[in-house]
């Protein structure tokens, strides 16, 4: 690849996650806060977003930290709480077979949903390179360390009512980076799926596990009604081959 297109696509990949960077940046800042009121360190606050870097997982281990939670338990959590992204390595990384080790290895730090929103939904239509995959990331990467300090910083400011915007601006990015991305009945069946057995697993399964569960579960969801899908569209080809012999 000639390096004016390897700019190009690190540059496109930086500019097209600017929407979901900015949203995560808004929950970075809620990152920043507790950091803070958990009794962390500036620098702690930064390294972990530099370190760790993932957005659910850091605002549940600071929160565990403010309770007085054990090392081991907090590291566990956070374990459980990334094993999705197994899933969204596994679901990308076809599109990365052509890429170097180390490029891999780079994009999978620098994985994040919204990142990976973003480059998957940009696959579909275009090429895939890991260079624009890096530069999704790298947007993430550089907003929620930045923010992150500045909830440190300013949370003190930040009045009670404006939390009820951040809770919003959570969920509002979450499902601006799913609802794209449903196209087909199989997705849908998925989608749905997810959410059911999130909220049901939520009130009955101890700790982050439903996480996992709904994933799984939602996984081979989707893969049978993608399944059935295709049987259903072979039967009715064979069916209009037979009345065409006919």
């Amino acid at each position: 690849m000639k390096k004016s297109n390897v700019k190009s696509e690190l540059l496109k990949g930086f500019i097209d996650t600017i929407p979901l960077g900015l949203s995560a940046s808004i929950y970075g800042v809620v990152y920043g806060v507790l950091a803070g009121k958990a009794g962390l360190s500036i620098w702690e606050t930064i390294a972990m977003s530099c370190i760790v870097f993932a957005g659910a997982s850091q605002m549940t281990a600071v929160q565990m930290i403010a309770l007085g939670s054990s090392g081991v338990s907090i590291i566990i959590t956070v374990f459980i709480i990334n094993l999705r992204h197994f899933l969204l390595g596994a679901s990308i990384a076809p599109y990365l077979r052509h890429e170097s080790t180390g490029m891999k290895l780079l994009n999978a730090f620098l994985m994040t949903d919204e990142s990976y929103a973003v480059t998957y939904s940009h696959y579909q239509s275009d090429p895939p390179t890991g260079k624009y995959f890096l530069g999704s990331g790298i947007n993430i990467y550089i907003l929620w360390g930045l923010s992150g300090a500045v909830g440190y910083f300013f949370g003190n400011i930040i009045s009670s009512q404006l939390s009820y915007i951040f809770d919003f601006a959570f969920v509002a990015a979450f499902l601006g980076m799913l609802v794209p991305m449903i196209k087909g009945l199989p997705v849908l069946v998925a989608v749905l799926t997810s959410a059911i057995v999130s909220l049901l697993g939520s009130r009955f399964i101890p700790g982050k596990w439903y996480i996992i569960v709904a994933a799984i579960v939602a996984s081979l969801a989707g893969y049978i009604a993608s399944e059935l899908k295709g049987s259903s569209k072979s039967e009715v080809n064979n069916r209009g081959g037979v009345q065409c012999e006919d």
